[in-house]
């Protein structure tokens, strides 16, 4: 994965945004991306799905635009246009799957919603194989899980895009601070 060109805007030491105001993340006590020890993979695929997110929830096209820009800068014209196809196949699950709303934040926000956050355990839960945590997060992730065959297939495919870009340590290990949190912050409700 090239080097990151997406700069998000660092919280300040008290927490505050670059203007001193206090983000939506932040207000609701949603923890942070450093705190998780997401990878940049995760990283930039939580932005692009925000983008994606947006595109659904606004009917315009500029975030689309920001998504594939986001994807091609990191991943290179080939990858990143099938990164935010990948997404996109998920959103339209979740939508179509998903009786309940989801909560998102804006793309560059530091801080993770509890619905982005089950999102981002399942995909690891895929990655790794991880058979009993990825059944928890489908049923954490759509409110009936007896209609899941959309989610399951496109999870599946976007962790095997996103493993093309995990560190080999990452991999071989699965043990990072990310995989010991996401466990239990995602699937202990």
């Amino acid at each position: 994965m090239r080097e990151s060109k997406i700069r998000s805007p660092k919280p300040a030491p008290d927490g505050k945004g670059a203007d001193g105001d206090v983000c939506a993340g932040q207000a609701l006590g949603f923890p942070l991306q450093s705190a998780l020890g997401f990878l940049p993979i995760e990283t930039l695929t939580l932005n692009v799905f925000r983008c994606v997110c947006d595109v659904y929830a606004t009917a315009s096209a500029t975030p689309w635009d920001v998504a594939l820009r986001f994807s091609e800068e990191q991943l290179g014209p080939a990858e990143g246009p099938l990164l935010v196809a990948r997404i996109t196949a998920l959103l339209r699950a979740l939508r179509k799957e998903r009786a309940i709303g989801f909560s998102y934040l804006s793309a560059g926000c530091q801080h993770v919603s509890p619905d982005e956050l089950t999102m981002t355990g399942l995909l690891k839960a895929a990655r790794s194989n991880d058979k009993n945590a990825f059944e928890r997060g489908i049923a954490l992730a759509l409110d009936n899980a007896e209609i899941t065959d959309a989610t399951r297939l496109a999870v599946r495919c976007l962790a095997e895009a996103q493993s093309h870009h995990v560190p080999r340590t990452e991999k071989d290990t699965e043990t990072s601070d990310f995989d010991r949190q996401t466990v239990q912050a995602v699937y202990l409700h």
